[in-house]
């Protein structure tokens, strides 16, 4: 095996070593000297040649066995062993992306994943790998060399140089400063240690340097901290005790309390580091398995690199989710052979453990898990009304229950109909939804009606994977307006029914909405969050369609911009934060809405708000941009409507006198 291996290595390198004798070569030989020396560089170098090497090395070419001499100097160089490993790791990396295993993140979009971020690496040598494997496909990456000591300097950087930070605090440091004596090594092999103090340290220590590292980076540039890779769940042996005091406990209360202190910060979050190992294989990319467990670093190898890759790749997706792109916010589902095997009305008695265990199951566990990210469920289904939703209920029982959907559309009218009146009720644009059935006529149905939806047939087993890890149902924090966006939705339901039996001021009056305005002074803000969230999700009445990172947004607001945010409320519902306009000295550069509460009259009484804090300020007139996206019709007549005029001349609305509060709603 040994002999097999080495053959194989050594004729890899006698394949990249090429010419064996230049003399010989007849192409070769046939170049002049300034030739050759330009195919050898770009050969054992990847380069052309700079004016040093081609100064000392054009005199020694002159002759055959000169020409051998230069060949043999930059085979050995350090430069062409780096550029060979380069040259491997990216044949590795190129044969992986096209394999047609599962990738561990999956999208629903067509489209590509977009561009490499740039990124900035922070941490020690632990990092070298993943930044050979950034380098090795091009990703623009740059290492700043950090310690994980209280007194090691965090690197300095501008902010417009990167689109995010990746951090790698270093274990064994961090169990240096608390272990007793700094031994950050073999402490834990130690029978006196005080595990319940240990823990208690070290995770103070954790909280302290997630902190120091914060503050000291760029405001607005959003950070993920690698957490940390945990041993061998066997680490005191096959039979001994390995979940309670000891290392392998430690590090994962450490990973947990990494987590729970990113928590509280809103451009901080935890990345794990463990799921790629499981999914990729440990025993040749955890270094456990050769040096000290407390090192905690990833071995040169191939599975390494593929971890590496995956940890870029997660890097991206998590940027495109914090962006919002292609984001999925509602998913319309079938019933028959889709979240149920078979079809119930031709059973002659129906055993639900027989048509939902196995994907079924699975299925309706990832639609729950989007549903507490703040997805929408609705159901689409061909059937009987009555005895389908009867059906339903003895089917699942209290494990999902029709309320879980924010709307049923049970009949025999085409689906295409039917998901008309769902996005009517859930006012949201077809690019957000997601429609799965198993009937492939269906999804042609509907596909030809709304070809923006995306779907989902075939393999129900995939369904599953697809729905808890595509980049496109994702969230990077859930909002409490989010948690409750079901229960928001059968509210405006509610208000929409009632008013159908009242003319519109008995009906708006009925509503007893309440509405407070509040400025968002900054990312400590309590709403920023979601205040970002609703700025970057809302395209139907949304004046400008302007997205905006975090950095961006918190450095308009530094240099002297305002974010108002108005929180509503009704007799059937809170709804939370739903709209917001921004100030700049007299203009109002955009303004949102949610689509829940069109309608209401929130957007005059934001706009009075806006415009009296613009007068305050020493501004007799106002202006207001409007930048037509496509899909932000909804607000296209907005400033028209509020009494201001168009100024060709500066491409914008002006105003003078701020519209009237409106009655029926209480500040």
């Amino acid at each position: 095996m040994t002999s097999a291996k080495n053959s194989s290595k050594e004729g890899w390198w006698q394949r990249w070593r090429g010419w064996a004798d230049p003399a010989e070569d007849a192409a070769l030989a046939n170049l002049d000297d300034l030739g050759f020396l330009t195919a050898v560089y770009r050969k054992y170098l990847g380069r052309e040649s700079d004016p040093s090497g081609r100064e000392h090395y054009l005199p020694r070419v002159k002759t055959p066995a000169g020409r051998r001499q230069v060949i043999r100097a930059l085979q050995g160089s350090e430069e062409a062993r780096l550029y060979q490993e380069r040259q491997m790791r990216i044949a590795l990396l190129t044969q992986w992306e096209n394999h047609e295993q599962r990738p561990p993140l999956p999208r629903l979009g067509v489209g590509a994943a977009g561009d490499m971020p740039r990124m900035a690496l922070l941490g020690t040598c632990l990092l070298e790998g993943l930044l050979q494997t950034a380098l090795a496909r091009d990703w623009p990456v740059k290492h700043f060399l950090m310690d994980s000591g209280p007194h090691d300097p965090v690197p300095q950087f501008s902010a417009e140089d990167f689109d995010g930070v990746l951090v790698q605090l270093s274990l064994r440091s961090l169990l240096s400063m608390v272990a007793e004596n700094g031994d950050g090594d073999l402490f834990h092999l130690r029978a006196d240690v005080d595990w319940s103090d240990l823990r208690e340290r070290a995770g103070q220590q954790l909280q302290n340097q997630v902190q120091r590292i914060l503050a000291a980076l760029p405001d607005g540039l959003p950070v993920f901290f690698l957490g940390f890779l945990e041993p061998m769940p066997r680490i005191n042996g096959l039979l001994g005790r390995n979940r309670q005091n000891t290392l392998y406990a430690l590090i994962r209360h450490l990973n947990d309390t990494l987590e729970q202190a990113l928590a509280a910060q809103h451009r901080a979050f935890y990345l794990e580091l463990n799921d790629l190992r499981l999914h990729y294989g440990d025993s040749t990319a955890y270094d456990g398995y050769v040096s000290h467990f407390t090192h905690g670093g990833m071995r040169s190898s191939r599975q390494g690199d593929l971890i590496h890759l995956g940890i870029l790749e997660k890097v991206q997706a998590a940027l495109q989710i914090l962006r919002g792109d292609q984001q999925v916010k509602l998913i319309i589902t079938d019933l028959d052979n889709t979240l149920w095997k078979g079809v119930l009305a031709e059973l002659d008695e129906i055993i639900p453990l027989e048509v939902t265990e196995g994907w079924p199951l699975g299925y309706a566990e990832a639609l729950l898990a989007c549903k507490t990210r703040g997805i929408l469920l609705a159901i689409c289904s061909k059937n009987e009304d009555i005895s389908t939703r009867e059906n339903f209920a003895k089917v699942w029982g209290s494990r999902l229950r029709l309320e879980d959907f924010c709307a049923v559309h049970i009949s025999w009218q085409p689906k295409s109909q039917a998901i008309a009146q769902i996005l009517a009720e859930t006012n949201l644009l077809p690019e957000h939804v997601l429609f799965i059935d198993d009937n492939p006529l269906e999804i042609a149905e509907v596909s030809h009606a709304y070809p923006q939806i995306r779907t989902l047939s075939g393999d129900p087993e995939q369904w599953r994977h697809l729905l808890l890890y595509a980049v496109e149902t994702q969230v990077a924090h859930v909002s409490a307006e989010s948690a409750r966006r079901t229960e928001l939705v059968q509210a405006k339901k509610q208000r929409d029914a009632a008013a159908e039996n009242m003319d519109r001021a008995a009906w708006l009056e009925s509503l007893q909405l309440t509405l407070q305005v509040e400025t968002v002074t900054d990312g400590r803000h309590p709403r920023y969050a979601r205040a970002l969230e609703l700025l970057n999700k809302t395209n139907q009445f949304n004046t400008t369609g302007q997205r905006w990172s975090d950095a961006e947004l918190q450095n308009w607001q530094a240099a002297g911009g305002v974010l108002l945010a108005a929180s509503a409320q009704d007799r059937f519902a809170p709804h939370g934060l739903i709209a917001l306009a921004l100030l700049q000295s007299n203009a109002i550069i955009q303004m949102v809405l949610s689509c829940r509460v069109f309608g209401l009259g929130i957007e005059t009484a934001l706009l009075a708000e806006a415009v009296r804090q613009i007068q305050a300020g020493g501004h007799d007139e106002f202006l207001g941009h409007f930048s037509a996206t496509g899909r932000n019709d909804a607000c296209r007549n907005l400033w028209q409507e509020q009494g201001l005029v168009w100024d060709a001349e500066l491409n914008l609305w002006r105003g003078s006198a701020a519209p009237e509060w409106p009655s029926w709603i209480r500040p």
